[in-house]
């Protein structure tokens, strides 16, 4: 904290050196004042802005996006697990039948299959997660 306030003297100090300096210059002369300064505006077209907004709001669509899968997951998972626990009768109507095919996958179909391997990577994590929040809580209680 010291250390901070030692700092924060010193660059007070300096700036306030250079003001004093800059006034002794402009006091004995030594610059020129010239009259005709122009005020600089930063110009900003239309489209510079078109492309800053659209950048802003794709990332917000897609933090939004990101989050409510999120939330949805751990809500899904909250409700298995507790499906799971409390009313096992249930939980067997809906536990899914595996079934095989065995013709040829399009190119779509690997699209697919490869982004439901994606979000199962996802939920697997956020199920180990829960689990492992849940197994803290039991070892705390």
């Amino acid at each position: 904290m010291i250390l901070v306030i030692i700092i924060f003297s010193i660059s007070i100090t300096g700036a306030f050196g250079m003001l004093l300096f800059r006034e002794w210059e402009i006091r004995t002369s030594k610059i020129e004042i010239k009259e005709e300064h122009k005020i600089h505006t930063g110009e900003l077209s239309f489209r510079r802005l078109e492309k800053i907004i659209l950048y802003l709001t794709k990332h917000i669509i897609q933090w939004i996006i990101l989050s409510s899968v999120k939330a949805w997951f751990i809500i899904i998972t909250k409700t298995k697990f507790w499906i799971k626990n409390n009313l096992p009768k249930v939980n067997k109507l809906f536990q899914k039948k595996v079934c095989s095919d065995s013709r040829k996958i399009s190119f779509v179909e690997k699209a697919i299959v490869e982004s439901r391997i994606k979000i199962k990577k996802a939920k697997d994590k956020i199920k180990k997660d829960h689990e492992e929040l849940n197994n803290k809580v039991d070892k705390i209680l």
